[in-house]
């Protein structure tokens, strides 16, 4: 588990992942929705790990400012307790993404914009792994629970409903690994 001070780490980590060693791209990559989703993914798991369940009151409490800056987020929703590494990007985000509260990610998580990364009924906590530099194509859906290992690729459209192995291809409904 993440340290408070660690998520402005990763959010910077996150951003530079997203300018992709572009000087120029630091001009509009802050205000894209996909950052700004980050941005406040990153600050309430901030508030989170600082405040623990007093978070939950004040976050709802939060309900209506939220409301209002929804437009902004592009249909991203991070819940606040999924721990996210860093190098997290969201391609497309318009298509949206939600990611829920029992995932654990890896490093260099990078989503194409449909994404869910959720659980099914009965899912114990942490019941949900995803290794690093996993990349999720457009549309596609991790269901767990399930341990996704290091470096998969997820295809466009593919339901994972099951564990994957490190460095596997994973395409269809429900996926399989390609050979």
């Amino acid at each position: 588990m993440s340290r408070p001070s660690d998520q402005w780490r990763y959010l910077r980590t996150d951003v530079t992942a997203m300018v992709n060693g572009r000087w120029w791209r630091w001009m509009s990559v802050p205000c894209q929705a996909g950052v700004l989703s980050i941005v406040g993914y990153r600050a309430s798991r901030f508030c989170w790990l600082t405040l623990g369940r007093r978070w939950q009151v004040l976050h709802t409490l939060l309900a209506p400012l939220r409301l209002l800056l929804r437009p902004l987020a592009a249909g991203l929703e991070f819940h606040y307790e999924a721990d996210i590494g860093p190098g997290l990007r969201v391609l497309h985000p318009s298509l949206g993404v939600v990611v829920s509260a029992q995932a654990i990610v890896g490093r260099d998580l990078v989503l194409t914009g449909g994404n869910c990364i959720g659980s099914r009924p009965g899912m114990a906590p942490g019941g949900l792994t995803i290794g690093d530099g996993v990349n999720l194509g457009a549309n596609a859906v991790i269901l767990g629970p399930a341990s996704i290992g290091d470096r998969v690729v997820v295809g466009a459209g593919s339901v994972v409903l099951s564990d994957a192995p490190d460095d596997a291809t994973m395409v269809g409904a429900p996926a399989r690994q390609t050979s």
